[in-house]
């Protein structure tokens, strides 16, 4: 029926490295479970990741699992495979009919007697033949994929693809195998299809009788896809720790996609989407064992991808996937691909958090009307389009899945331990109701300041400019920490993030903060920032009047391209607090316009100093509520702050653009000259004229303020 001893031994010598650890019992009878169930071969059931298990629901395509049999069956213990009764495959046989396809392409086989007669017979098969010329048009000329190799099976002697119609019980629509490599020394491998030969007897589609063929049209989209794949790189699949599970999510997710690309109001996919939706914490990487069905519901990915870049993104990941050689490739396909569709303006860890973004506006919460933002997120813009076409079809993530609180201050832990943190590449919703009449606990805390690196250092009242200084009380389960927030705004939301076994931030978090207010509430402003890739905080929010919101929703993810992250019990979101303090706006303020400050010290003496260096500070504007009009806190993107200094002959000798740090709140930001010339040699003594600009962004934007000084440095 299926693979040929020697197929499994070649792709056993193609393995990675990573792939040779041993198998323990367990591992193997879960493989040879899944293999089984695909083959017919014996009654053992079968590994499914689904929350929805109590709901049948057909395991839709078998070619994981049986990919995940063959690259592992050197590691399997002959003695088990002989005592579970277990049979290698070959091709089909006993379909004693076929039938060519009208372009040539493909040969149908099938039979019109026994378990495996195809429904509607003959008739039938001349419509499949038809059908399968359609997918070929549709992804080789159309789309532009290149098509697979071709592997002049006999008996027959031809080079047409061969598609086998069996009987494969309830719970499979089809399969594609891998038969031989044509290329054993490359990342190529020929193959052939099995399709289920009675369609109406798989689940979903049993209650219609006009529905079988509709099976047949995503089964042969889905499976002549995979096709394609293994001609272009059969090996795009990650491994845990150990290599002890295969995870091929982005061959089965784009799979799917192909059958809604290809048959746009079949929508079989529809009846797998709660498994991710139910389930937003979980990886987009996930796939345990061969028969989960959360790679199928994660077609909404690609779908977001191609609704926003165009389809031919898809191709370009794979392409690169290619390109880049046998193995796991996609997450770094996935981030060039999107560097190269937005203009580099986006990537992996920036489109992943729009795609959490719309996979919350969906379902019931599709009719909310977006805008952006209150000018804490300089990456949006009004231009974005938020929410899938179909985004009214899909399900709603579920309430208890956007977990709320009416009191704060909060604090949510993470870890290994908690089900309800996201893992790598996924999502997690968290919404304060009620901030139009926000409880504020008695014990609420304020700042006690910390250091530029996010340290807090104990007792150090020089370390910021707050003014008033109250230790926090409050235990967050990591006393050698503090987390403050500020006492200057009426409503000040503080975000941390920390990864307990490293002092740096978790790479790749990006949040989307969702304001929901009062008097519009079918209406939400999104803004959005991302964590730096070092430093513990990721950002506060700070609300200018707290009571035009009935609500706050942040979208937290983190979203790394490396692929070995996954397999790393430590990367969960391990701690998350939102706290909450409460005074009176700054009165002076309000509408204060943008300066440059003077620099300091003035004069420098050098032999004074251990780190010898001027620093040279300007303020944005604030506005009418005293909060700064430009600027993130923690980001470097906007303002863009220019120094120029030139001897007092008029000659430039060092131009400072950086902004090493600011204080955020208070709209400051500075630089430093460590007293050096552009060539890194030390200045001499003397005068130095200075001319400082302030602009509102990127690449010069409008000039918020300039001044001249001159410094004086003595040595």
């Amino acid at each position: 029926m299926r693979f040929v001893l020697t197929s499994v031994i070649w792709l056993a010598l193609l393995i990675p490295v990573v792939n040779a650890e041993e198998l323990s019992r367990e591992e193997q009878v879960s493989i040879i479970a899944d293999y089984m169930l695909i083959t017919g071969q014996g009654g053992l059931g079968f590994q499914s990741a689904s929350d929805d298990s109590e709901e049948t629901r057909p395991l839709k395509c078998g070619t994981s699992a049986v990919l995940n049999f063959v690259t592992n069956y050197d590691k399997l213990d002959p003695e088990l495979l002989k005592s579970l009764g277990v049979e290698l495959e070959t091709r089909p046989e006993g379909l004693d009919e076929f039938v060519d396809s009208p372009l040539g392409l493909f040969r149908i086989h099938y039979t019109n007697s026994g378990i495996d007669a195809l429904e509607g017979g003959t008739p039938t098969a001349i419509k499949i033949a038809d059908i399968m010329d359609s997918v070929y048009t549709h992804i080789i000329d159309t789309l532009g994929y290149p098509p697979p190799p071709q592997d002049g099976y006999e008996p027959g002697g031809d080079e047409k693809y061969d598609v086998y119609m069996r009987y494969l019980g309830p719970l499979f629509y089809g399969l594609t195998w891998t038969d031989s490599l044509e290329y054993p020394t490359t990342q190529q491998a020929t193959s052939f299809i099995e399709m289920n030969a009675r369609p109406s007897t798989i689940y979903s589609y049993n209650n219609d009788p006009h529905a079988p063929l509709d099976a047949i049209r995503v089964t042969a989209a889905h499976e002549y896809f995979h096709a394609v794949q293994f001609g272009i790189d059969w090996g795009e699949a990650e491994y845990d720790i150990g290599g002890k599970n295969e995870r091929r999510y982005w061959m089965e997710a784009s799979s799917t996609w192909m059958e809604e690309e290809i048959y746009d109001d079949i929508n079989d996919y529809y009846s797998y989407l709660e498994t991710f939706y139910n389930r937003p914490e979980a990886s987009l990487q996930q796939q345990n064992g061969g028969n989960d069905l959360h790679p199928y519901a994660c077609v909404v990915y690609p779908i977001f991808l191609t609704e926003k870049y165009g389809r031919d993104i898809v191709r370009d990941i794979w392409l690169l996937c290619g390109s880049m050689g046998f193995g796991a490739d996609f997450l770094s396909a996935a981030d060039s691909a999107i560097m190269m569709a937005s203009g580099r303006t986006q990537n992996w860890e920036t489109a992943f958090s729009e795609f959490a973004l719309w996979n919350y506006l969906t379902g019931e919460r599709a009719n909310l009307t977006m805008t952006h933002g209150l000018g804490f997120a300089p990456d949006l813009t009004d231009s974005l389009v938020v929410g899938y076409s179909e985004k009214e079809n899909y399900p709603a993530i579920p309430y208890n899945k956007v977990h709320s609180y009416y009191a704060y201050p909060i604090t949510v832990l993470g870890g290994e331990n908690q089900a309800e943190s996201p893992r790598v590449n996924g999502s997690y919703y968290l919404r304060l109701e009620q901030i139009s009449s926000a409880t504020i606990v008695d014990d609420t805390t304020f700042w006690v300041c910390d250091t530029a690196a996010g340290e807090f250092v104990d007792g150090c009242d020089t370390c910021c400019t707050d003014s008033i200084f109250t230790r926090d009380t409050l235990d967050y389960g990591f006393p050698y920490y503090s987390y403050r927030i500020n006492v200057d705004s009426l409503f000040n939301i503080y975000l941390a993030l920390r990864n307990p076994y490293s002092p740096a931030m978790p790479e790749g978090w990006g949040v989307n903060v969702i304001y929901e207010f009062v008097d519009a509430p079918d209406s939400l402003v999104v803004d959005r920032f991302f964590a730096p890739d070092t430093g513990l905080f990721a950002s506060r929010v700070g609300l200018l009047d707290h009571t035009e919101y009935s609500s706050l929703t942040f979208v937290i993810t983190p979203a790394p391209v490396n692929n070995e992250y996954y397999a790393r019990p430590d990367y969960r979101i391990q701690w998350v607090g939102y706290l909450v303090g409460e005074n009176s706006y700054i009165d002076s303020l309000r509408s204060m316009p943008a300066a440059v400050l003077d620099p300091y010290p003035n004069p420098m003496i050098v032999s004074e100093m251990d780190d010898p260096h001027i620093t040279f500070k300007l303020r944005v504007p604030f506005d009418t509520g005293s909060f700064p009009m430009y600027g993130q806190p923690f980001t470097e993107a906007d303002p863009v702050l220019q120094v120029d200094i030139y001897t007092v002959a008029g000659e430039r000798i060092r131009t400072l653009g950086e902004i090493t740090w600011r204080e955020a709140r208070f709209g400051e930001f500075f630089t430093e000259w460590d007293l050096t010339n552009e060539s890194g040699a030390d200045v001499a003594a003397g005068v130095y004229l200075v001319y400082a600009r302030l602009f509102s962004k990127a690449r010069r934007g409008s000039l918020l303020a300039e001044d001249h000084s001159k410094v004086l440095v003595i040595r």
